[in-house]
């Protein structure tokens, strides 16, 4: 199972989303490889979002999409809002539904299965809920064990998309969980690790990187569920340089009482995947407040993480290029210089 958390473009820096490119970018996504799409989640900057432009997002998928090939991230918020946004969606025929632990309540595990997953649970029992662990953005986090009792208290929580980096929290969701829960790996570059490892057994992904590669990551998830150690190794490698692009850090130049100091900046998606989609000619890599854009160093970065991704395999960012009208330029070595040209001669 193939996920693709789908980035939201905008149209005039931000002011609106473009529906036109998103409604190319999920025919995109599940013409080639993806079983799903997800709307509005964290790589959609779904906190960005307000209630008109979810929607907005979620009919623009419907379009061209079966309901049961979308996932919709019913975000953080009140929980009045979040139902909303629930009923919103299984009103359109959507059951997969994308819960992330309450981010910044500090709220205890206990805490979220009790009066933030299982409420949620309750009250839309049509729902297919999908608790997101992902820690790093929320700071606190549903752990194994509590997700064990909310999916035994509740059975239309029927798996999680963990975003931890922890395969130990991944196999012990499944010691606990067992084999009917599906686990969907959130983490692009633990994705072959979880599901080659027999004690986690993931049954797929979400992933940032198969916003620009879909077949290939797809590649990988087949490989992996299929046993293929060996497969999955070589596809693995040749997607690192993706996978790795879901952050960046590079030295900035900020420019402190006149004097040029060089500062780390890092960028989280969906920032960095912007980057690549608007090197490739595919979008704008405009981002909403408070996300901002790279900076030189870290577009040189993305660049060179493009460059080698090609020069891996050729075939992963073809698709794109030929579903966009693209070309592949920026990720081809540059020429060589005149004079040695002529030497070489």
């Amino acid at each position: 199972m193939l996920v693709t958390a789908l980035v939201t473009p905008w149209q005039e820096q931000g002011a609106t989303p473009d529906l036109e490119l998103f409604t190319r970018l999920v025919s995109f996504s599940l013409e080639h490889g993806s079983g799903q799409v997800l709307v509005a989640g964290t790589t959609g900057e779904g906190g960005a979002l307000d209630e008109s432009e979810r929607v907005a997002l979620l009919d623009a998928a419907l379009e061209c999409a079966d309901p049961s090939r979308v996932m919709f991230s019913i975000g953080g918020g009140r929980p009045a809002d979040v139902l909303a946004r629930g009923r919103a969606a299984l009103a359109r025929g959507v059951h997969d539904l994308l819960l992330a632990d309450a981010p910044y309540s500090g709220a205890s595990s206990s805490a979220l299965r009790e009066h933030w997953h299982a409420p949620v649970a309750r009250a839309l029992p049509d729902a297919r809920l999908w608790p997101y662990a992902v820690p790093g953005r929320t700071g606190t986090e549903l752990l194994p064990d509590d997700l064990a009792r909310l999916a035994e208290d509740c059975p239309n929580v029927v798996g999680v998309k963990d975003a931890s980096g922890r395969l130990a929290r991944m196999t012990r969701v499944r010691e606990l969980c067992g084999d009917g829960f599906t686990i969907l790996c959130g983490d692009d570059l633990l994705l072959r690790d979880a599901l080659m490892d027999p004690n986690v057994r993931a049954n797929g992904g979400c992933t940032v990187s198969s916003n620009l590669a879909p077949s290939a990551v797809r590649a990988l998830v087949d490989a992996g569920l299929a046993g293929e150690a060996l497969r999955a190794r070589e596809m693995h490698d040749a997607l690192t340089p993706l996978f790795s692009m879901v952050g960046v850090t590079a030295d900035e130049e900020v420019i402190v009482r006149d004097e040029s100091l060089r500062v780390p900046q890092r960028s989280r998606n969906p920032v960095p995947v912007k980057a690549a989609l608007a090197l490739l000619g595919v979008m704008d890599a405009d981002c909403r407040a408070p996300l901002g854009p790279l900076g030189a160093a870290g577009m040189a970065v993305v660049r060179d993480k493009l460059r080698l991704a090609h020069r891996r395999d050729e075939r992963a960012l073809a698709p794109l290029a030929l579903a966009f009208e693209c070309a592949l330029d920026v990720v081809l070595p540059p020429p060589a210089a005149p004079e040695l040209a002529a030497g070489a001669s």
